[in-house]
């Protein structure tokens, strides 16, 4: 299985993240789990929730391509139509190392931010910001008692933000290989364009064990996946999975074209017992944060929260 560029802090992300432009190595965040389960399960979930494949059930072929252009615009702090709460946002610092070369320096988010009613923060929870550049503030659903400490690679636009413990996600992976390999191993038409991008050389795969599901967006060319890692499961591109005592959830979205593909990821890793900040964490990623959901109909992106919902109760998550 290849392994590509990990979440990193500070400047150090950008280095791994130029490298994984090249096709290098993305080493595993944290030591590996001796063990692996057998073959994943079929998700059980009532519908509307998307069918899971086994965990070598994940075909090559794309389906319809979307037109060769840039990723819709991140409005990652857009407030949807339909508010609820205003909740306060908690600063997530980037370090004043990764502006070097550039005229920017860290700010913060915005002090408040109206959650969507669909989305109600759990008493458990907290809401993290900040503002990479100007024009692109994120947020970050984790636990109350978390650490947020955000990264940027400012050589080729890779940002991220970790809440620890539990919550990682990744805004723009940075550069074109990294963007195309994030969701590789788990979005079938993102596999099909990473073929084409690295011409036949994408060894992209997942371990045994995991229950993937593909989420509907009823958008040509835009796509989710949701992944249920157990907890003696390793797998080297969701940061926290494999600890042996708590299992792993993330949701992957991407555009993705005949040769190109533009990824983002929201993962969680928590105790059974905090189970409602992963469920909730994704809800708010899909909701507010995802750069398809600028692309996609209203009601189709209901349905696709309906879905993530229905996966993540059958799995007893949250």
């Amino acid at each position: 299985m290849r392994k590509r560029s990990p979440i990193a802090i500070g400047s150090v992300l950008a280095a791994v993240l130029v490298a994984g432009c090249a096709g290098g190595s993305r080493p595993a965040p944290g030591p590996s789990s001796p063990a692996q389960s057998p073959a994943a399960a079929t998700a059980t979930a009532a519908a509307p929730a998307p069918a899971a494949t086994s965990a070598t059930a994940l075909p090559a072929s794309a389906t319809a391509a979307a037109s060769a252009t840039a990723a819709a615009p991140a409005i990652s702090g857009a407030t949807p139509a339909t508010s609820g709460t205003l909740a306060h946002v908690s600063n997530c610092p980037v370090p004043a190392g990764d502006y070097a070369g550039t005229p920017y320096a860290p700010r913060a988010a915005p002090a408040t931010l109206s959650l969507p009613a669909s989305v109600p923060l759990p008493g458990n929870a907290r809401i993290f910001g900040t503002t990479f550049l100007p024009g692109s503030t994120s947020y970050l659903l984790g636990p109350a008692n978390a650490t947020c400490q955000a990264a940027l690679a400012s050589a080729d636009g890779g940002e991220s933000m970790t809440a620890t413990p539990g919550v990682t996600m990744i805004v723009r992976p940075g550069g074109i290989g990294p963007s195309t390999d994030l969701a590789c191993p788990y979005i079938p038409a993102v596999r099909a364009a990473d073929e084409a991008f690295r011409q036949g050389q994408a060894f992209c795969s997942h371990p045994a064990g995991e229950v993937i599901a593909q989420i509907p967006t009823r958008t040509t060319g835009l796509y989710a996946a949701v992944v249920l890692v157990p907890a003696t499961v390793k797998d080297p591109d969701i940061r926290g999975s494999g600890d042996g005592s708590d299992p792993a959830v993330a949701l992957f979205t991407a555009q993705a074209g005949s040769d190109f593909a533009n990824g983002q990821l929201i993962a969680c890793t928590l105790p059974p017992a905090q189970g409602a900040v992963c469920a909730a964490s994704l809800r708010f990623f899909l909701a507010t944060q995802a750069q398809i959901r600028t692309r996609i109909a209203a009601a189709n992106l209901t349905q696709m929260q309906a879905a993530l919902s229905s996966f993540l109760t059958a799995h007893h998550v949250g």
